[in-house]
């Protein structure tokens, strides 16, 4: 699949997004702070879509150009010492279904937008795999993902419910129960 199809297809599912909203939602409080806004920053409706739509889809074109190094390393967004909130997805398609951990990376970034960095660990089962993303998913990424598939296989997306008996226990209370 060339660039360009990859492209057409990441913006008919960004016009099908649109419609959705549109059709759906009363938008007149957004439609207030569009006209608000552009008026205090001087710029035209037409350039604050634009500056939206690059603020709400970064991953919808390639960028142009290679981003500059910095020189401060920047916190590693996986791992136990971050501030960011994951939460735990169940993904319907697993091991048996012949994917790989960049498989399930690349669909995650190219249906939902999200940085990759920022996606957390990727568990490959059996039948399903559990992934960890960042906390506050809109409804429509969720239900973008839930209908992306890798080959012919739908991910079906579940947020896991965590195991409060897991996260309430004290360890230092198991070691005094046995011991």
């Amino acid at each position: 699949m060339n660039a360009f199809s990859i492209e057409s297809r990441k913006e008919d599912k960004f016009k099908r997004r649109l419609q959705r909203v549109v059709t759906e939602e009363d938008l007149a409080l957004q439609r207030e702070l569009i006209q608000r806004t552009a008026a205090e920053l001087d710029i035209d409706l037409l350039s604050c879509a634009a500056a939206l739509v690059f603020l709400s889809q970064p991953n919808l074109y390639p960028a142009p150009k290679p981003q500059p190094k910095l020189l401060v390393p920047l916190p590693q967004s996986r791992g136990p010492h971050t501030n960011v909130k994951m939460v735990r997805y169940r993904l319907a398609v697993g091991s048996q279904h012949q994917v790989s951990s960049d498989d399930i990376q690349n669909v995650l970034v190219e249906e939902s937008g999200v940085d990759k960095k920022r996606i957390g660990r990727i568990d490959i089962r059996d039948t399903h795999t559990l992934v960890d993303l960042p906390d506050g998913m809109p409804a429509d990424i969720f239900q973008l993902l839930t209908e992306a598939s890798i080959g012919a296989h739908r991910l079906n997306i579940k947020r896991v419910k965590p195991n409060k008996f897991r996260q309430t226990r004290n360890p230092n209370q198991i070691d005094r129960e046995n011991g």
